[in-house]
């Protein structure tokens, strides 16, 4: 299909592409001419995921694409998680639930008288107000309601004893009775009242009650009870109560009533609007029910001036601490306790508007305290979780517009703002209010939820390696404990120089007892041999006793000299004995020189050597022999005593490597845990500091909505309609089976196409002459039916020339057709004779048989072998008559038998098909059939065609031939505007 075929198309439903379009058009303004507004708001989020500095260095570290975008896609599924929406829907609840009225900085009027309509009242108790819930706050105003009543039935019962009493003094007054009367009505005398005393005092009169006196000083009977410390409703006339204390700096406190505003309280107390609201620090002039304010009187404006110093710095204060408190941080009546001040005024101040909200647009609304709003949020959490078929449950999950965790979801847009750590959260909402609320609360719940996370990853590895550095601890602290018992328990101070010092001393204990007993010998040959040279009378006498006894002795003085010696125990007293047996010693050789000189009285020995020689040489070796063997016994005790110590200390080795290899395991390990630790804490700080989540740009109100779509709908729906309907009308088309155009009848039925005939149309519509095309178009046929006869035939056909005309179903218009071609050869003075067919026995007989002719379709039809079988004689006026042209027109070829011999005298046979019709596999066979038979191809005319398939057999439109494509379409285009309709009346 080319574009001029796609216009032509297009130009056929021309209504439909018109209409279409702008009916839907006109529903999409119909439905959305009462749209409501949409309002947007949106905030900026900075992460510091990808760009945030680490508490490991403070260098950037080598950006992970992966993990960064990772992050971001946990962050941002964390916003449309189910937890996090539904916790903001339930804040969102409570916070317009606890309004006493429509703010539209929260909630629209409609949106809010709605949801006071649709909660119920087992809901609204759960909102609590000044520290009660609504069943609490119910009671209490039944109590003072029957307070009320019982107090106006008291004021009755008064007034009416009141008039008695009068009516009673006025007949037994006098003038000191009058005059005592008037002195107890008014306020308590001076003489009675103390000069420091600055409270307000109030004398009964007849007929007043607490009630009364309660309404005309704006206090409370509570109140009025606890002042007075009254525990009986009663009041007698003539007593003096107090109705309002003050203190020293002369302020006075009032709790703000229903109904009462700051004008009111000002002109109830003689002071200023603006004194009062510059007092107490008031953003504007709403108050709320229940609140206290500070009446600054004229008399005390420097303390006044203090007062507001310190309490504008608490305001400050608290106004900063609400835009930083977390989201379940610590009620503000506790930090606001905790704010030093040394005005008592201050105090007071501080105790009575601490809790209340101030801030700029807050989440919780103005009046309302955080502790009271936190509580709101966990009954409703509650009540919520309690089951799945209560009110909050069906709200939270149903479809409401405002409350609703799908459309919530929904109505959230979160994207990260190009490669930056920035996210931007946008909301929609057509309340403007609920738009802005919806996103701060979105954003306090989210940011929470996200530490939570970040640090609950943490936290369980941390816990667990504390746990393991405290038992690691605990086994080096033990084993430690243990090296030090043992070394207590053998008398250890440094093993390994203890062991090498005794190994020295071993090696030199050996060294000298080898010495000593070197020299032990050689002093104990050499006696042998001096006695031997000495005659025995000599030696006789050097065993004396005397000698004998100085021996001995120098072998004991010697022996405890050598102990002393080596002993460990070596200090001045050990010196000094040593200088003592070193004297003895001496001594001891002295004597035994002395003893030895004795024997000089002989001058030579045996052998004739001197005898002087020989002593001396024999006392020197004797000395040194008992020196030598005081040594050795020394020597072999402490080789005893080293003996032992080997065997004590060797064990001790092993024992003790094997407590120092437990120490540095444990050391080890603990070491390494406790590395571990410090990696584990200093991963979790991290994770604190990435999840510092800051808002950049905070949620804004918007005042206007956002821009309408509905223009744009109606131009989309008339663009859809238009594609729409051509989108049908090419479907169609293109699975559109019937023959249709030309060229699918030469394509289906496989014949050359001898012409085609429009539908009967009227004699002229619009340009189109249908008389002059329906003349064109039969010569056509005509023509294309002699060059088939006589240029195009297999066989030479002779004159008469026999057309046939069949089809494979009825209705398809023979006999229209071939009247048109006989009419138009009988204008060119050619002889004709057409014969149809008729199935009616009774037929009426033409009465020019010559010219027309009808047969009888009976039992003998299909037995007919040439065309004379047809005529009866009788009713040709010759038989040598002379036709130029014989058409034969045949019924449906699949409804009825036809002659077979017939087909072979055939000269050419025409099949007519009509244009809306199907070509089906029963045509098809059929003219399979028919062509066997036939000596000729038969030739194809299509019947009843839309006027735009003629042209592409003949120009339709004259004068056309020139007009350019462009032409066309502009034409095409401006077609609907150029249609007119006109009405003939008859």
């Amino acid at each position: 299909m080319d574009i001029n075929q796609l216009l032509r198309l297009f130009k056929r439903h021309i209504f439909l592409l018109i209409i279409v379009p702008i009916f839907l058009a006109a529903t999409v303004y119909f439905f959305t001419r009462n749209s409501p507004k949409v309002f947007s708001s949106e905030t900026i989020v900075y992460t510091g995921i990808g760009s945030g500095y680490s508490i490991e260095t403070t260098q950037r570290a080598n950006i992970d694409y992966f993990a960064t975008n990772m992050q971001f896609d946990n962050l941002i599924n964390l916003i449309y998680s189910r937890q996090t929406i539904e916790q903001t829907s339930i804040r969102l609840l409570a916070q317009h639930l606890i309004l006493e009225k429509p703010d539209p900085k929260y909630i629209s009027t409609k949106n809010w008288n709605e949801l006071q309509k649709i909660v119920p009242k087992e809901v609204k108790n759960l909102v609590v107000k000044y520290n009660k819930t609504g069943a609490e706050r119910e009671k209490i105003e039944q109590i003072k309601t029957l307070e009320k009543q019982l107090s106006d039935l008291e004021n009755q019962i008064n007034s009416r004893q009141s008039n008695l009493e009068q009516i009673q003094a006025s007949n037994n007054s006098s003038p000191s009775n009058q005059q005592a009367s008037s002195h107890s009505q008014t306020i308590v005398s001076p003489q009675n009242a103390n000069a420091n005393d600055l409270n307000d005092y109030h004398v009964v009169e007849p007929g007043e009650s607490l009630s009364t006196i309660a309404n005309r000083y704006g206090i409370s009977i509570g109140e009025l009870r606890d002042i007075n410390n009254i525990t009986s409703g009663n009041v007698k006339p003539g007593q003096t109560i107090i109705v309002r204390k003050k203190n020293a700096n002369n302020y006075t406190y009032h709790i703000v009533q229903p109904g009462e505003s700051t004008f009111s309280i000002a002109q109830k107390y003689g002071v200023t609007v603006t004194d009062l609201i510059s007092f107490n620090n008031l953003q504007n002039n709403s108050l709320v029910v229940g609140q206290t304010l500070v009446i600054n009187h004229p008399n005390n404006k420097q303390a006044s001036k203090d007062i507001s110093v310190d309490t504008s710095g608490f305001y400050q204060a608290h106004n900063s601490l609400i835009d930083t408190t977390s989201l379940y941080g610590d009620s503000t009546n506790e930090v606001a306790t905790s704010t030093t001040s040394d005005s008592p005024a201050t105090r007071i101040i501080i105790s009575e508007y601490a809790s209340y909200n101030s801030g700029k647009d807050p989440i919780v609304p103005p009046g309302i305290t955080i502790a009271d709003y936190e509580k709101t949020v966990n009954n409703l959490t509650a009540y919520y979780m309690s089951s799945d078929t209560n009110f909050v449950y069906e709200l939270l999950n149903f479809s409401h517009p405002n409350y609703s965790i799908k459309l919530i979801t929904s109505k959230i847009a979160v994207s990260r703002i190009q490669n930056s750590d920035l996210v931007k959260i946008s909301f929609q909402s057509d309340d403007p209010g609920i738009c802005l609320q919806t996103l701060r609360i979105l954003n306090e719940v989210f940011m929470k939820n996200y530490r939570l996370l970040k640090a609950n990853q943490t936290d369980a590895v941390v816990k667990y390696f504390e746990e393991q550095v405290k038992l690691a601890n605990l086994r080096l602290k033990n084993a430690e404990d243990r090296l030090l018992k043992f070394n207590q328990s053998n008398n250890i101070i440094n093993y390994y120089e203890q062991s090498k010092y005794i190994a020295a001393q071993k090696e030199d204990l050996d060294k000298y007892y080898q010495d000593e007993q070197i020299r032990m010998s050689g002093a104990s040959a050499a006696l042998r041999e001096i006695e031997n040279k000495l005659t025995n009378k000599d030696s006789i006498y050097l065993k004396s006793s005397e000698i004998s006894k100085k021996r001995d002795m120098l072998s004991d003085i010697s022996e405890k000299i050598a102990i002393n010696k080596i002993s460990d125990d070596y200090d001045p007293y050990v010196s000094s004995k040593l200088k003592n047996l070193n004297d003895q010693a001496k001594k001891v050789k002295n004597d035994l020189k002395f003893y030895v000189d004795q024997l000089y009285l002989y001058s030579h020995s045996t052998q004739g050597l001197p005898i002087k020689d020989l002593l001396s040489e024999w006392l020197k070796n004797a000395i040194t022999y008992e020196e030598a063997k005081a040594s050795l016994k020394v020597l072999t005790n402490r080789k005893n005593d080293f003996l032992r110590t080997y065997q004590i200390f060797a064990p001790l080795g092993a024992m003790l490597k094997r407590i120092e290899r437990e120490i540095n395991v444990a050391e080890q390990s603990y070491l390494e845990l406790l590395r571990s630790l410090n990696l584990a804490k200093m991963n979790q700080q991290n994770l604190e500091m990435s999840t510092n989540i800051k808002v950049v740009d905070p949620p804004y109100y918007p005042i206007s909505a956002n821009p309408s779509k509905a223009k744009l709908l109606i131009l989309a729906a008339a663009i859809i309609g238009f594609l729409l309907v051509a989108f049908l009308i090419i479907i169609l088309e293109y699975f559109d089976s019937t023959i249709k155009t030309p060229e699918r009848a030469e394509k289906l039925t496989g014949l050359k196409l001898a012409g085609a005939y429009p539908k009967i149309l009227p004699s002229k519509m619009g340009k189109i002459d249908y008389n002059l095309l329906s003349n064109r178009l039969v010569e056509l046929m005509i023509q294309n039916i002699k060059f088939k006869l006589h240029h195009n035939s297999a066989f030479a056909p002779h004159k008469p020339y026999l057309i046939l005309f069949f089809s494979t179903k009825n209705e398809v218009g023979k006999s229209l057709i071939a009247s048109k071609i006989i009419e138009k050869l009988r204008e060119n003075e050619e002889a004709v004779l057409y014969m149809n067919y008729s199935l009616d026995q009774n037929i009426i007989k033409s009465e020019d048989n010559n010219i027309n002719y009808s047969y009888i379709i009976d039992n003998k039809f299909a037995d007919i072998c040439n065309i004379g079988d047809f005529f009866d004689s009788k009713l040709l006026r010759e038989q040598n008559y002379n036709y130029d042209y014989i058409f034969l027109e045949l019924p449906s070829i699949l409804a009825h038998s036809y002659p077979l011999n017939l087909m072979k005298t055939v000269d050419a046979s025409i099949l007519l098909v009509k244009a809306n019709h199907h070509w089906l596999k029963a045509d098809v066979s059929a003219l399979n059939t028919f062509k066997e038979v036939s000596k000729e191809s038969p030739l194809v005319i299509l019947n009843f065609t839309e006027l735009y398939v003629l042209e592409d057999i003949i120009n339709i439109f004259p004068g056309e031939e020139d007009v350019t494509f462009g032409q066309k379409f502009v034409r095409f285009l401006t077609l609907p505007f150029r249609i007119r309709v006109r009405l003939k009346v008859s």
